[in-house]
């Protein structure tokens, strides 16, 4: 790790020291204490935006932020607590923002703050719906490449990386990356159905790991998705990271069948009573090559999650993040590299997970090569794709900018039939957009735009 030594500024220094101080104890004033220490750490108005944000919750007495943070804080050792803040707000935000600040001045370009990484398309269960189902399982990176691309990240100021699969505790070198890698913020996301006690303290040992549990909903809907008997292993999972304290997350895909059980008051519950502190929505989204339209939500459905997570943020002690309704809070689409971006098993980088197209592999050219392709640099100038910030997605809401971003690139599709929803299913695709902007448009004007000119907003 960068030493604190060799920092410059001197009050960068001295925050940074009286913050881990501050981390040996937990307290709702100390959380308070440490936004405005934090706010020292950096010069970008969005982050200083965030940790006011923040500090608005953890001021208000009766809002679920300040039993979340105290929640997180508990579960954590003091050594957590300090390897936390060194990876997923030292580096991650405060000093990787500094190299992101410096790359963006000096090359044209601003790298993401967070790289998806699947190192391998290995995996012991075969989940219905699976986005990956189409690249078949045979597909690995070797540990040189998957450690090459962690230093190239660390390079650029990427201290945030997401572990995806196939399933991240099949992949042989799992435990070396990240031993080799302890500036980075790991989140692993996994079924659940291989850990044990040994592997979870292994986690813990490390201090710079989070690890997210797939479930989609109770143990009916879980098991017709992910297989008979999933729920229960997952259920086992949930108290060995637990026991071994670990920040927890869970993680649905959200479907037509399961939308009204995994946004319900009850399931956020039992998952906060089993230690999850995260709850994170992903749509199905039927790019695996073989589309089932009828596992889409409904329109209604769409804007059902996004009404329940905003009451969720501000009834339940647990962070909530829906990745297509939360468009609003982060001026639509965060692909290609705007925000984060997808190196799958094969070593293609992809704009996104559910994006399955590429021009490049990782195995041929830097990853600021990569970052900077014109694929890459199109998708982004088209960036918000539609001004309405509830339809953000180039495959869902607004395909036409797909096909377009496909028929001037020229990429290749990364896996057989990824192409279909652009092509023979893109009627269904149009007609799908078109049904939910009617929707989304009314709710964009009566909730966002009249809060934005009352200078408010949604929590």
């Amino acid at each position: 790790m960068e030493s604190i030594e060799n920092l410059k500024d001197r009050g960068t220094y001295y925050a940074i020291n009286k913050i881990i101080d501050l981390l040996s104890n937990a307290s709702v004033e100390r959380f308070i204490n440490l936004t405005y220490w934090g706010e020292l750490l950096t010069v970008d108005p969005e982050v200083k935006a965030a940790i006011n944000h923040v500090r608005r919750f953890l001021t208000d007495k009766n809002h679920p932020a300040r039993e979340l943070f105290q929640r997180v804080f508990n579960t954590l050792s003091e050594f957590k607590r300090r390897r936390i803040f060194q990876t997923l707000f030292l580096k991650a935000w405060f000093l990787g923002g500094r190299k992101r600040d410096y790359y963006e001045e000096n090359h044209g370009f601003r790298p993401p703050f967070i790289m998806i990484l699947s190192p391998t398309l290995k995996c012991n269960l075969r989940c219905k719906g699976c986005y990956t189902l189409g690249y078949g399982m045979k597909h690995e990176l070797s540990l040189g490449l998957a450690d090459r691309i962690l230093k190239e990240c660390e390079e650029l100021g990427i201290y945030f990386v997401t572990i995806l699969g196939g399933e991240p505790l099949v992949y042989p070198h799992l435990f070396e990356l990240i031993e080799g890698h302890p500036d980075i913020f790991f989140q692993i996301y996994t079924n659940g159905t291989l850990l044990d006690q040994e592997i979870a303290q292994r986690f813990a040992d490390y201090g710079n790991v989070a690890v997210v549990l797939s479930i989609e909903g109770d143990e009916e809907e879980t098991d017709s998705w992910r297989g008979k008997g999933v729920y229960k292993k997952i259920m086992q999972a949930f108290e060995y990271l637990d026991n071994a304290g670990i920040i927890i997350g869970t993680s649905a895909t959200v479907t037509r069948q399961n939308v009204e059980v995994v946004s319900s008051e009850q399931f956020i519950d039992k998952m906060i009573s089993v230690g999850s502190v995260a709850q994170m929505y992903f749509l199905y989204i039927p790019v695996n090559g073989m589309a089932d339209f009828s596992l889409m939500v409904t329109p209604e459905q769409r804007d059902l999650l996004r009404r329940r997570v905003i009451t969720i943020r501000n009834t339940k002690p647990m962070f909530a993040l829906d990745f297509w309704n939360d468009g609003p809070y982060v001026e639509g689409c965060i692909a290609a590299g705007r925000r984060y971006f997808h190196i799958n098993a094969k070593g293609d980088v992809e704009p996104c997970v559910y994006t399955h197209i590429a021009t490049d592999n990782i195995k041929d050219m830097t990853l600021a090569q990569a970052l900077n392709s014109p694929l890459f640099r199109d998708i982004r100038s088209r960036q918000p794709h539609n001004p309405n910030h509830l339809r953000p997605c180039m495959i869902i809401d607004n395909p036409h900018v797909m096909r377009e971003v496909i028929g001037k690139n020229h990429p290749y599709f990364t896996h057989p039939g990824a192409e279909e929803i652009y092509t023979f299913c893109s009627k269904y695709m149009d007609s799908y957009a078109e049904k939910y902007a009617q929707l989304a448009e009314r709710v964009w004007k009566e909730e966002y735009l009249s809060l934005e000119e009352a200078g408010g907003g949604n929590a």
